[in-house]
This record gives structure tokens, sequence and C-alpha cells, in this order.
């Protein structure tokens, strides 16, 4: 790597002075102490010697001294010195003036336009020589100067960058944490609907929409969106460029500030403006994640963010972006396992009816209901058949196939406006709320026909007894006779010879009983 050169201007417009300065000058000034390389030039014109001076600045050399003698024609000493220092501020500005023009020496100094003046005619060269080296080493020492305070300039510019980067990345963090107790919801379809309302706020988004990894057929299925109304579904398969598609597969936020020099396959583009934020999360549904039954529960999916008002920084948005994958996956897994685990308090695990306490609680807001309104309405019991016999034939496997399928029966042949559930070990109970009694009636012998005519397991062929009695509000009756009715029905059903439909509503006297 080769030295800095400093460029020594004299200027004058006496040739024999610049003559013999060169023959004295030249060889002791290269040999200076700062070890830089010293290349003297010697000019009669003063305006040629500033127009190589700037040229030579412009070529980025390094004018380090200029020496001019005041008196000349075309330019004086000073003049030139002030245009000089337009262009080369730093360098140091020796004047050679006789002694008329000491008082415009002194004004110039004063004034920031020269350094230094020297009597003309030089009495003692190895003194000017001297000064003319020490020249050298002032504006060195001004170089590495302003090079040093460039240098902390340029570092306390990055440092405020950094600073107000690292505001707008707490910003973000607080917004975002903001965010996260809002999401801490335990019913699925409000963290859904946070997800697509308030974290588009953070990104200044127009747009959103939420997908979700369904497993089975591995495809992305629209859960939310404030701008797509089809239900759509995209297939994760290795040819879909699709943005979503990749940055789910690929496990990486996606940012397109320019949609349209994309070559991805959008969803909707048109909707999307000109930049467009995609957000993979998954969170669990591995080996590494499993409950104590051995069950692996996961969730995976893609926010997608669009028409985008402010990009900002890519660096505030990777980060406010990774802050939110490991919110999403985990809120919303959260919300999926308890909505499961109030499920599995409400329905019973084998036949995927309610189980017998929330059945309960529904007969005592149906009895309430209909002693305030003067409605009267209906409970049925049903039980299998000679049940006991497929266990100890088949074994309880089969027994538990076949009150799984009988569940999805009376369900799924029961009206959605009834209450089904699984009351004992084979019985099914039935609340029933709307309707007459020939209809209610008809529902029941369509349970059961179902019943009889359905293929179970090992070509078992069973049949269901049918019990149904009436709640009469106002007329002394209770929710335990009306059970004690329909349960004297159902065994009614049972001695008439099984399988059928029996209804008891009142006592021999006409009353509830």
């Amino acid at each position: 790597m080769s030295k800095q050169m400093y460029h020594l201007f004299f200027i004058d417009d006496d040739k024999d002075f610049l003559r013999s300065m060169n023959m004295a000058v030249s060889k002791r000034i290269s040999e200076n102490e700062i070890g830089m390389d010293i290349q003297t030039h010697f000019m009669s014109n003063p305006n040629e010697g500033l127009a190589f001076a700037k040229e030579l600045t412009e070529e980025s050399e390094k004018i380090a001294v200029i020496i001019s003698d005041q008196q000349m024609p075309e330019l004086t000493g000073i003049e030139l010195m002030e245009q000089a220092g337009e262009f080369v501020p730093n360098s140091f500005k020796v004047l050679l003036t006789g002694y008329a023009s000491l008082d415009s020496a002194k004004y110039a100094i004063n004034h920031r336009i020269l350094d230094q003046y020297v009597s003309k005619p030089i009495a003692d060269y190895d003194n000017f020589l001297s000064l003319v080296n020490n020249a050298i080493k002032t504006f060195h020492f001004r170089e590495e100067k302003e090079n040093a305070e460039r240098e902390i300039r340029q570092y306390v510019a990055e440092l405020e960058i950094k600073n107000i980067k690292i505001r707008d990345m707490h910003l973000a963090a607080e917004k975002i944490a903001y965010l996260a107790q809002g999401l801490r919801k335990l019913d699925l379809d409000e963290v859904l609907d946070l997800i697509i309302t308030k974290i588009p706020e953070v990104f200044s988004a127009k747009y959103a929409s939420l997908f979700l990894l369904n497993e089975e057929d591995q495809s992305l299925q629209l859960q939310r969106s404030n701008y797509l109304t089809e239900n759509y579904k995209k297939l994760m398969n290795e040819d879909d460029q699709s943005p979503m598609v990749v940055a789910l597969r690929e496990n990486r936020t996606i940012v397109l500030s320019e949609i349209g020099e994309s070559s991805y396959d959008f969803l909707n583009k048109e909707c999307l403006g000109e930049s467009c934020i995609i957000i993979p999360f998954l969170i669990g549904g591995d080996k590494n994640s499993v409950d104590i039954l051995g069950n692996s529960e996961g969730i995976k999916g893609v926010l997608n963010l669009g028409n985008i008002c402010d990009m900002g920084s890519l660096d505030i948005i990777s980060y406010a972006a990774s802050l939110i994958r490991n919110i999403l996956g985990i809120h919303i897994l959260n919300a999926q396992l308890y909505q499961k685990s109030q499920r599995l308090a409400l329905i019973d695990g084998l036949t995927g009816l309610y189980n017998k306490h929330v059945f309960m609680e529904f007969l005592k807001k149906e009895y309430l209901y209909s002693e305030r309104h003067g409605v009267p309405f209906y409970l049925s019991l049903m039980d299998v058949d000679d049940f006991k016999a497929v266990n100890d034939t088949h074994g309880h496997r089969i027994g538990d196939e076949v009150l799984a399928q009988i569940g999805s029966l009376c369900s799924n042949l029961s009206r959605k406006s009834d209450v089904v559930a699984r009351y004992g070990g084979e019985e099914i109970a039935m609340l029933i709320n709307e309707g007459g009694m020939d209809e209610i009636v008809a529902i029941l012998e369509r349970i059961r026909e179902g019943i009889e005519k359905n293929k179970f397991p090992n070509d078992i062929q069973l049949g269901m007894s049918i019990g149904l009695s009436k709640y009469c509000p106002g007329d002394n009756d209770s929710i335990e006779k009306m059970i004690d009715r329909a349960d004297s029905a159902l065994y009614k059903a049972k001695a008439k010879g099984k399988n059928r439909v029996e209804v008891l509503l009142k006592d021999e006297t006409g009353r509830a009983v």
C-alpha cells in the first residue's frame, strides 16, 4: 500500500526566485519527519496554480502547504489564499510579503485566511525550511484531527440510528406485549377475531387473513379474514409457490415491499396493495410436545398482512414479526386446548353425546323456563335392548363400538333443538322442547327404526325401547316425577315386547305424577 502524498505549492511571479527556492528546499523538504511523500510545485501564474491545486483536490490529492508572494500582477497573495481556502481549508497557508503589506497580512491572519507570513526577501533559509516542515506537520495534524472528528461524528450518527432503532423496537415490543395480554382469551373465536383486528395495527396493514394447517390433508384453510369472503383452501405441496405456502414450508417470514416485482403466486393479489408481510407460526405437534397420554398437540398456520401504509424499517418489521410468531401459535393452541377440555367436560367420550351431569343442567333450565312461561316440554329415556348379551358374546370392545354408533345415530336422527345425552351405561336421554305429541313420537320412532336397521359390528342386530313423558307446568309437577314417568314408560315398553315407544303423561287420576 503506497503512502499518502502531500503537495506543496510555491507561487510567485518572480521566476528567478522560484528557481532558487526549488534548488534550496526541494530535497530537504522531501526528508520530512512524518514519513510522507512530498511533491513540490513551483508556479509563476497564480490562476494556473489555483486551477492545478483544485484539479489535484478533485482527484483526492492532499494540498498540504501553499506559499505565495503577496505582490503579483494578476492576483494578490491574500486573494489567492482566500480562493484556495474554499476548496482546501486545511492547507497551511504562508504569505511572502514586504514591509509595506504587513498590515494586510496581519488582517488576513486574524480572519483565518492565512496561517503565517514571512518577510521578503528571505534572510535565513534554514529558518524558512524549518517553517515549511512545521507547516507540513501542522497540516498532517489537522488532517488527523479532522479524520478523528469525522469518525466521531459518524459514530455518533450510527449511535443515533441505533438508538432510534432500539426505541422503535421497544415501541413494537410494547404494542405486541399489550396485544399478547389481549390474546390471553380462552374462547377460540375471540382469539381469532383479535388476531385479525389488532395485529394489522402493529404493521399499519389494512388487510389480514389467517390460515391454519389441516394435518389430515396437509392444506391451509382460511379461518379469519377482513377482506376474503370465500372459504379458501391451499394444499401444501412442493410445487405451490404462493408466499404463505412457501413461508410455512420454509419456516421463514416473507416481507415484500414491491408485490408487482415478485414472482410469487398470490391469492387475491389485487387486494394486497404494493407490499405485504407473511408470518408463519408453528407450536408443538411433534414428538417433543406430547402430553402424559402420548397425544401430540400442535398448531401451524400463516398470518398474511397486506395493503401496508408504511413499511418502515425492515429490521423493525422482522423484529416485530418474530415476536408475533412467538405469540400467535401458543395463544391459538391454548384456546383450542381449552375448547377441547370444555368439550370433554360436557361430552361423553364414547358416544359423543352430552353427559348426564350436563343433561340435568339443561333439564333444570327447561323446567324453570316452563314454569315461568307455562310451556310444556318432553323427556324421553331410551334403553338398548339386551345390550348385556352384546358384551357377553362379543366383548366390551365391540360393545363400545356399538354404543359409539348408537350415540351417533341418536344425534343425527334427532333435531338440532333436541338435547341428547348418555344417561347411563346403555341408556340415552332426550330433552324435547318443541313440537306436538305426534311429531315427537315420530322422531322417537325414527330413532328406533334407525337403530333397528343399522348394521352394527359382527352383524349384531339391536332394538331400542323408548319411554316418553311430558312436563305439565302449574300442575304440581316436578322434574323428579317427570323422570319417574319416563322411566315407567320405558319399562312399559320393555314389558310389551321391547323395541317400541311408550308414552306416560299422567297417572290414573289424570294428574301429573
